[in-house]
């Protein structure tokens, strides 16, 4: 009887030996760094995206305040008589500079409505191919953007990711078409009651 009872004491060592593999101190350890690497993105990402937004204002400033002074330059010179090619052509600048800044103030409207760094991953990511928010034109796919924010396929990051999508599309930031192309929704004014005239 102790014989069996051996055997089957060793079987079930054997058994359990070979469905827990053994400890594996490389792969543990490029774990714990892709996951650290991956902690320290997001705030770099959130600083360079915030220096990157400084620069351009700091640049729309400028080209603003060079483009009124050449304005009052030309008007001074001429004697209160501006060229209407002159004219029209700091009219398209002003509308290109315009243009800009309502893509750059879009891209911030949608930003903000982040709540979690996986979110602003997302948003990031979208934004990057929305021509209305200053990205390229062109489109991401779901798959993509899986692929692209949890590249190792770990479970709970491509969860994180499939929870910010859908939370941001839930709250008409973004859009997920039957295909799987994720879009920006363009931010909307806020409605308003209309204003009575008759008080």
């Amino acid at each position: 009887m102790s014989e069996r009872r051996r055997t089957l004491n060793t079987l079930i060592r054997l058994g359990r030996a070979l469905a827990d593999p053994e400890p594996d101190p490389v792969g543990d350890a490029t774990q714990v760094a892709r996951r650290t690497a991956q902690a320290l993105r997001e705030p770099v990402q959130e600083a360079a995206g915030g220096l990157r937004a400084r620069a351009r204002d700091l640049r729309d400033r400028a080209a603003q305040r060079a483009d009124d002074r050449l304005e009052r330059l030309i008007t001074e010179r001429r004697g209160g008589e501006s060229d209407p090619e002159v004219l029209a052509l700091l009219a398209r600048r002003r509308e290109t500079r315009e243009a800009r800044l309502r893509q750059e103030d879009a891209r911030r409207t949608l930003l903000a409505q982040a709540q979690t760094p996986a979110q602003r991953q997302v948003l990031r990511a979208v934004l990057d191919v929305t021509p209305w928010a200053g990205g390229a034109a062109g489109g991401v796919r779901y798959t993509h953007l899986l692929d692209r924010l949890a590249p190792a396929g770990d479970a709970a990051t491509e969860m994180s990711v499939h929870r910010a999508i859908w939370t941001l599309a839930e709250a008409g930031v973004l859009a997920v078409s039957p295909h799987g192309e994720v879009s920006a929704v363009p931010p909307r004014a806020p409605l308003a009651l209309p204003s009575s005239a008759a008080e």
